[in-house]
């Protein structure tokens, strides 16, 4: 009976893993995206399916850094993202205008046979590396993967926006929009550029969620020109986000087969 026990436990551990690893959104969270100068703001890392998350348990291992960008100062909030891995972060939009949070995880690893992860790269659009695989003829192998995260959020603090929300953070995958969501409107496209090692990044899948009333919408997929830059129809207000994930193969083929960046954008409309 108590070895029946262990192998149950194991096999829900298990499955608790590989539901976390595919629900693999990940974004930033805060309390309100538009806010009063000076306002103190609750900030969350969450992770899910769809736009539908809950705290990310990893955020005191595996943050490497959390930045608060406005104008031309920059606020570090790392050691508040380590000192707890469920306690909301909190800072203070201290001037009007636009502000930009982002935020980089350290490597995690995972392993998945070979039909989890073909369907993980199906679902994420991630191309390269199908059609990699099918050249090398390893559709029918399993996947040792390096991942990390590199997630931005957008807040508005009064009326008064600027060009805060156009940073380059410098982390590995970038989404930056060439445009103040905050200055636009209902039925305007969003231009993002997509920078991967501050290149351009060609041809890939971007997609984009919308969120109202606890009612989550996935607005499909859109594709990156010779430029780098996807174009995101705004069709209704609310919370968006927008994500992608870049994988190349990892140089030490003795430590994982491929190393993958999950980069996602948050704001209101």
């Amino acid at each position: 009976m108590l070895d029946m026990k262990k192998h149950i436990l194991i096999f829900t551990l298990l499955i608790s893993a590989w539901m976390l690893f595919t629900a693999h959104e990940f974004w930033l969270a805060p309390s309100q995206f538009r806010v009063k100068p000076r306002q103190v703001i609750a900030l969350d890392l969450l992770v899910g399916e769809d736009f539908h998350g809950k705290f990310w348990g990893a955020r005191k291992q595996r943050t490497a850094s959390l930045n608060h960008y406005f104008g031309s100062k920059q606020e570090n909030l790392t050691a508040q993202a380590l000192a707890s891995d469920s306690s909301s972060i909190r800072f203070q939009c201290k001037k009007a205008g636009t502000h930009l949070l982002a935020m980089r995880s350290s490597n995690s690893f995972i392993e998945l046979e070979s039909a989890k992860f073909n369907a993980y790269l199906e679902e994420d659009g991630i191309e390269n590396i199908i059609n990699l695989r099918k050249e090398k003829n390893e559709m029918d192998k399993s996947a040792k993967e390096f991942y990390q995260r590199c997630a931005k959020s957008l807040l508005q603090a009064g009326n008064k926006t600027d060009d805060t929300y156009a940073i380059n953070t410098g982390m590995p995958l970038e989404i930056i929009p060439l445009q103040n969501p905050y200055a636009l409107k209902v039925g305007d496209e969003l231009a993002v550029k997509i920078l991967f090692q501050g290149e351009p990044l060609k041809d890939v899948v971007v997609r984009s969620w919308h969120k109202v009333d606890e009612t989550n919408t996935s607005q499909g997929a859109a594709r990156t020109d010779g430029e780098g830059v996807a174009k995101i129809k705004l069709n209704a207000k609310g919370f968006w986000m927008i994500s992608l994930v870049r994988m190349i193969e990892n140089p030490n083929k003795s430590e994982a087969d491929y190393q993958s960046f999950w980069g996602s954008l948050t704001f209101e409309l």
